[in-house]
Parts: structure tokens; sequence; C-alpha cells
């Protein structure tokens, strides 16, 4: 079987390790694969992929013909897209089974998950999804007239095989915040980071932050801090490879997030199997629900002063902390677990095997455009726009 994965570029991120992994897979059990991309990248982690060819003032209509063009060159017996808003579009017009995996239930300004559903689903055989709760909700939102099946991350050995936490082990000193992810303002908001650091300081509580990513809000987040005086609390590492990280990681004690909008981040799993406890967005899908037994502290991210408190509850009582660590090491243990994860992926491609191509797609030619989001919320982003006021990176869009 030749199976062919779609994503928007091959750099640094969450979709393109899932890409990586299920390609890999699919690849383990003998089957031939390609990696599409939407644009190049100077940072690519997957190797062997085929950049579309852009070509100077095409419409949509021009983008899909040379996207479906370059997808049909690698003869694919199904096509499985990963992510990006034209990797979901071209399905609309290939005549193969067609796969999509749904990493968040995302919802702003660039992309409407809930709101794409309705103009995609009779153009899908089968969907997929990091964790049963976004598979669940997408099957609800009509996605239940086809199979779906669970694609778990699989997870570095260096952070299987990290210590267990002692009972009886205690937080020393202040506390240690991790924070892993893109340095940039629209969905992570990491622009956020020097505000919550003053606010807890502020509050008596300074904490030891540990920083690990690259991005565009790097410099700027430098500087602020510098002009705090906070810089000494903050420690900027870069992006580390996975050994390197395994062995960090287990010397903090909370895996922090703000983001605007998430579904499973891959660090925060790792984080977890290293024995932090997490202090993340009370987003519905994905982080909910592998914290639901315990593992950290939910909060709601509306401001800087909600992450903030949020952190400040959680050094608040050492015992609860260190119980809460112990819980994220054996809840990740539990579900990512080498066997159990191997088990569902061989489901996955058990079914993949079996699909068929049910009939629907659509001209090019004759097809309306499809719409990302609301007419209101594009309007509220060329508004935005105009006044330079958010600037999202590519992978967003």
């Amino acid at each position: 079987m030749r199976v062919t994965f779609l994503t928007h570029y091959p750099g640094r991120g969450g979709s393109t390790f899932v890409t990586a992994q299920l390609a890999g897979f699919f690849r383990d059990c003998g089957h031939q694969t390609q990696i599409v991309v939407a644009d190049d990248s100077e940072d690519a982690i997957v190797d062997d992929y085929i950049v579309v060819r852009r070509r100077s003032g095409e419409g949509w209509r021009g983008r899909m013909i040379e996207y479906k063009r370059t997808i049909d060159q690698t003869r694919p017996d199904v096509v499985y897209s990963i992510s990006g808003i034209e990797e979901l579009n071209v399905l609309r017009f290939l005549s193969m089974p067609r796969v999509r995996h749904f990493s968040s239930l995302e919802r702003n300004e660039y992309v409407d998950i809930p709101y794409l559903l309705p103009q995609v689903t009779q153009f899908l055989e089968s969907i997929t999804a990091n964790t049963p709760d976004v598979l669940a909700h997408v099957r609800a939102g009509g996605g239940d007239r086809f199979a779906g099946w669970v694609a778990p991350y699989r997870i570095a050995p260096a952070f299987l095989d990290a210590p267990s936490l002692s009972e009886t082990t205690t937080n020393r000193g202040g506390l240690k915040v991790c924070f892993i992810a893109r340095l940039e303002r629209v969905l992570k908001r990491a622009h956020w980071i020097p505000e919550i650091v003053a606010r807890c300081k502020q509050a008596g509580q300074r904490f030891r932050w540990h920083i690990f990513g690259e991005g565009p809000m790097e410099p700027w987040m430098r500087k602020t801090l510098e002009s705090q005086r906070n810089v000494g609390d903050v420690s900027f590492h870069g992006w580390v490879d996975s050994q390197t990280l395994a062995r960090e990681l287990p010397a903090y004690d909370v895996f922090f997030l703000c983001s605007r909008s998430e579904g499973l981040p891959i660090a925060m799993v790792e984080a977890m199997l290293c024995g932090l406890a997490c202090v993340v967005p009370a987003i519905p899908a994905g982080i909910t629900h592998v914290l639901e037994k315990g593992g950290g502290w939910l909060y709601p991210a509306a401001s800087p002063a909600a992450a903030a408190n949020a952190l400040i509850e959680a050094a608040r009582d050492p015992t609860l902390l260190q119980r809460k660590k112990r819980e994220a090491q054996g809840i990740a243990r539990g579900m990512f677990a080498t066997r159990a994860v191997e088990e569902q992926l061989k489901r996955l491609e058990a079914g993949v095997k079996k699909l068929t191509f049910n009939g629907n797609r659509l001209s090019i030619e004759n097809a309306a455009d499809m719409r990302a989001v609301p007419l209101g919320a594009l309007l509220r982003r060329k508004l935005i726009s105009s006044l330079g006021a958010m600037r999202p990176h590519r992978q967003i869009c």
C-alpha cells in the first residue's frame, strides 16, 4: 500500500512530529510512504519530502490544481492529511481513500474546526486523533458516518525510562518551572511569560524558569525580562534533542503552558513521564482528557494574571505538589506505555488497509472555496492584521 502524507510544512512542530511518526510506523509495516508539504522550512525534521510548487498570482483554484497534481504524482492508494487548511481542502478533489488527523478542536480567527467539519466530512473515509476525546468530538460534529481511530504518540525510550519519583521526595527551594514551546504570540502566547514571571515575584514567589524553544518573540522576551530585572530568574535553552531533554526534565517541578489552543502537546507527555506536574490551560481537548484523573492543575487561561495565580496555587502546598508529580508520571506511563501504543497503531493500520473510496469528490473548476472560519471571524482577522496587532506563524493558517 502506498500512503501519501500531507502536512503544512516540514519544520519543528507537533504536526510534523506526528507526520514523521506515522510515516515511520507505516513504513515499518511494509508500506511505501511519501510526505507532501505546502511550504519548505530551513529547520526540516523529516527527510524525503516533496514541496508543492507555488506560482506567482495563483488563486485558490490554481493552488488546488497544483496540490492535486503533486499528490497524484505519488500514485497513492491512501492519502493521510495531518495538518493545514490547504491539506484539508484538497481532499475534496481526490479519488482515493482519505484520512484526516485532528490534533485539537481549535477555534480562533484562523481556523474553526467545528465550522469546518460540515464542509469536509462527506469527502473523508476516516479520521484519527491523538486522544479519544478529540475523536469523539469530531465524530459528534458530523464525522460519525465513517471509521475513526486513535493515533497515539510513540514516545522516545529516554522518557519512558525516566526514574520513578520516590514517595518521600520533597520539593527543595523555589519552584522550578519548565516551558517548552515555540516562542510566538498567537497560539502559545509566549509574550505573556515576562508578565507572569513578574506577577509571581510580586506575590512573593520567585520561581526558577527554564524555557525550551525558539521563535520570533525570544528577543522581545529577553529585553522585557531584563527591563524588569527578572532576567536572572529565566534560562533560555533553545531547542534540545530528546536525550538532553530527558536528562534535564527530572530536575524541574512543573510543566507550564499559557496557550490559547492546544491538542495534546508531546512535550507535556514527555514532562509528565519525567515526573513534572502540569499547570496548563483547561482546553476541552487532549490536555483535559489526560489530566482528568489528576497530575496537575487546569486553569482558565484568560490572562497572564490567571496563569500566574495558577502557578502560585501549585506552589502553595509542597506535599500536594509532590503528589501531583507522582500522579502525572503514573498517568503518562499508563497511557503511553509502548505496548498500549503499538496495539492502537496496529488497529489503525489494519483499518486503513480496508478503506475504500466513498465516491464523493468535487471538481476544482466548479467547487466553491472552503472557509476555515465564519465570515465574522474572517473580517475580525483582516481588521487585526491591518492594524499590525497579530501576525501569525504560517503553520496556523
